[in-house]
């Protein structure tokens, strides 16, 4: 059974379309997708039946302005309420646009079996979202399974998205959920969990080393850092206890990444892919369940 795997990565995620465009070229079709934050909309795009010239055209009208700066209103909330504000950033233009697409769809809706990972704030563990829940779930014990036959897409992508301070959490059920990078960043363990026996991952990763900034590091900078170094870490464990065969697709991250690069992300993507097509075809390419 054949996994494709999408980590989290901001805008850099985008390159995820340019890997499902590849591997359309070479007519391989994913069994499952498993997908985290930024992956986890794209996988569940694709999971619904949209092809990779879809996704992009997609990526192309997103604008700077579908996330609102929440300055104004962390001022307001703080003058009027005494607290502070959810987020930093205001993504619900983006979330509507979004919305006009995904609907209300379920995983039940899903073309491809989709497994999608958030974070419980309240549960302090992994939360993954699937079409089912696979056989094979006992493997990680240390995360909660949840079968989406009747929970709708659009509400698990945007817990799955939710960076801590920058985009607000979701509510399901009895949970606050965020980001799914926080516990599972690059979900190859949920990928085998849900019976692939062979997977190809998007992983964008840190540079080895953060190159400080000058003359300090305010403070989001080191926020976003100690998240990025823990981040790192938990991903390189949790990769060393994967035993399926999976090739992975590495992209450095880029924090002056913008929306005007999104076609070179794309292509970056793409081309990566396609320079590995022999071991693709031959180790990815031949597996079916």
């Amino acid at each position: 059974m054949r996994a494709v795997v999408f980590g989290g990565g901001g805008i850099l995620g985008v390159a995820a379309i340019g890997i499902l465009q590849a591997l359309e070229e070479m007519h391989l079709r994913p069994d499952i997708i498993v997908g985290t934050s930024s992956g986890a909309i794209i996988g569940a795009l694709y999971a619904l039946g949209w092809n990779a010239q879809d996704l992009r055209d997609l990526a192309l009208r997103v604008r700077r302005k579908d996330m609102i700066w929440n300055w104004r209103r962390m001022g307001r909330t703080l003058l009027t309420r005494h607290t502070l504000a959810e987020s930093i950033l205001d993504p619900e233009p983006f979330w509507s646009k979004l919305r006009q697409y995904v609907g209300h769809q379920t995983f039940a809706d899903a073309k491809i079996p989709l497994y999608v990972v958030t974070t419980s704030l309240t549960h302090r563990t992994s939360v993954v979202f699937g079409s089912t829940i696979p056989p094979g779930f006992h493997e990680l014990p240390h995360v909660f399974w949840v079968d989406g036959k009747e929970q709708e897409i659009f509400s698990v992508i945007r817990a799955s998205s939710a960076i801590p301070g920058f985009f607000p959490p979701e509510r399901i059920a009895d949970m606050i959920l965020v980001d799914g990078g926080m516990t599972d960043d690059f979900p190859l363990d949920v990928a085998q969990a849900a019976g692939a026996t062979h997977a190809l991952g998007l992983w964008i990763d840190e540079p080895v080393r953060w190159q400080v900034p000058s003359p300090s590091p305010h403070l989001l900078q080191v926020l976003n850092e100690s998240v990025a170094a823990t981040i790192h870490h938990m991903t390189l464990l949790k990769k060393n206890t994967v035993t399926i065969p999976y090739i992975l697709i590495r992209l450095e991250m880029d924090h002056h990444a913008d929306m005007a690069r999104i076609p070179h992300i794309i292509r970056t993507g793409y081309e990566q892919t396609i320079a590995r097509q022999h071991e693709i075809l031959t180790e990815f390419g031949g597996h079916h369940p």
